[in-house]
């Protein structure tokens, strides 16, 4: 895919491209580059409006990478670089749709709803609620993105975009006393019994979380189901606006630990905290989209390095030896959930040296979906137009004593999983008429789960 005028080239968007999405990535390089400080101008317009919006990027050996937020209908995008200039146009429109994700802001019966920050930040319950959206956003577009290199296009979920204020009937002191596991179950409770839990699945946030210098109260990151809940420890370090976005992730400043939760993956910057805690959040986004635990890319530990998608030196946030001296550990790994219904998974220590190997090096093509979780992501009702008849019809079916998986539709993908969600065999399936999969023996374990997705979107999970 390139849109180009001779010395502007666009790579992964073309010209009239239409987008289900508003917040969009244009990347693309420039042949001959006039001097290393020059900029790009970016003007944009829309419903051809005589009025635009104007912004300068960055062009670093001649890569670019821009971040727009589209209006509905027609967006014409005009970049000028020198005396060269480039219009194309984008089209925003939404895809219609019941199944959506909602995000939410819990509040303890007895908190304000200002989440932990430094003492210069806004840490309002409006601003939490605008941090959260385009947090939500940057997660849309990311998902778009990476499912596009793995060649089904740009394929993502659709969000509702005002964020849902909850007032739980829990006290501080209760939620600083739960496990993960059951402060998701009592909040995964609140939240439906407010909201159509069949048509929507849910981020949500919750205010309360403190980090005292040494211990950390009210953390959860735990996905699966229809809920993926999140505590603010970092919430400090995300963006509120959408021209905050490239400055949060290349933030260099230090987190003092004696006053702020650093969950940066020994990286020990806000901008390590903004990218480590995005990237779990899509971690767990992709829990409650059905996804197991990959070996690479987003399932597995990829998510640390999301920055990479939207920087342009290529490089890991930090690179000084951050590695060599230990500040704390985020104590969550002994409330792992294991062997849970819906693939509750609690996201490990983002702060074990060991899981931060990767980061230490120039690991960018991490950050992507496994062709697995992308296969499965392609055929999921909460990322394509269905007939809502066929809901749950005509599910995959497995044959025990035949030791084989049957669907009158079509398979798309057969997984093994262990009880912790990680994927033991995966097989994809590229042709529509593939209706019996007879499963290797040498496979099979009592204890793994089989879960099996359709081309309509139907799954069965079951424990053999």
């Amino acid at each position: 895919m390139n849109e180009e005028n001779g010395n502007i080239s666009l790579t992964n968007v073309v010209n009239n491209e239409l987008f289900s999405y508003s917040t969009i990535l244009i990347k693309g390089f420039i042949r001959n580059v006039v001097d290393n400080d020059s900029k790009l101008l970016i003007e944009h317009s829309f419903n051809y409006n005589a009025s635009n919006n104007t912004s300068l990027w960055t062009v670093f050996k001649n890569n670019f990478k821009v971040i727009l937020e589209l209006k509905h209908g027609d967006n014409l995008i005009t970049l000028k670089y020198g005396k060269s200039i480039l219009t194309t146009k984008l089209v925003f429109k939404p895809r219609r749709t019941k199944f959506t994700v909602q995000p939410i802001y819990v509040i303890c019966s007895d908190h304000d709803g200002k989440f932990q920050a430094p003492k210069d930040h806004d840490n309002s319950v409006h601003v939490a609620c605008k941090k959260i959206v385009l947090g939500l956003k940057l997660i849309q577009m990311l998902t778009a993105e990476k499912m596009d290199e793995q060649g089904f296009g740009k394929k993502t979920f659709q969000i509702e975009n005002d964020c849902q204020i909850i007032k739980s009937s829990l006290i501080r002191e209760s939620v600083f006393k739960m496990n993960p596991e059951k402060l998701w179950e009592h909040i995964a409770r609140e939240i439906t019994a407010n909201y159509n839990s069949y048509v929507k699945k849910f981020l949500a946030f919750l205010s309360c979380t403190y980090w005292d210098g040494k211990n950390l109260h009210g953390h959860v990151a735990l996905g699966g189901g229809g809920l993926a809940l999140f505590g603010t420890g970092c919430l400090y370090t995300w963006p509120s606006e959408l021209e905050e976005i490239l400055p949060c992730f290349m933030n260099m400043k230090k987190v003092n630990t004696s006053l702020l939760l650093d969950d940066s993956c020994f990286r020990g910057n806000f901008g390590g905290c903004f990218s480590t805690t995005l990237g779990s959040v899509w971690h767990e986004i992709g829990h409650i989209f059905d996804l197991g635990h990959s070996k690479y890319g987003i399932m597995g530990r990829g998510f640390d390095n999301v920055h990479l998608t939207f920087t342009l030196d290529g490089k890991n946030i930090a690179q000084e030896n951050v590695f060599k001296k230990k500040t704390y550990a985020v104590y969550i790994e002994e409330n792992c959930i294991n062997n849970l219904n819906d693939n509750k998974i609690d996201l490990p220590n983002n702060n074990s040296s060991k899981l931060c190997n990767a980061i230490k090096n120039n690991e960018s093509k991490t950050v992507c979906w496994s062709i697995g979780c992308a296969s499965i992501l392609s055929v999921h009702k909460w990322f394509n137009t269905f007939n809502e008849k066929n809901i749950n019809e005509n599910i995959p079916n497995y044959v025990k004593k035949r030791n084989l998986i049957t669907s009158d539709i079509g398979l798309k993908v057969v997984q093994l999983r262990h009880d912790d969600g990680s994927v033991i065999h995966s097989w994809e399936f590229f042709k529509p008429n593939k209706r019996i999969f007879i499963l290797p023996i040498q496979h099979i374990n009592i204890g793994l789960t089989i879960f099996a997705i359709d081309l309509n979107g139907n799954m069965l999970k079951q424990l053999l």
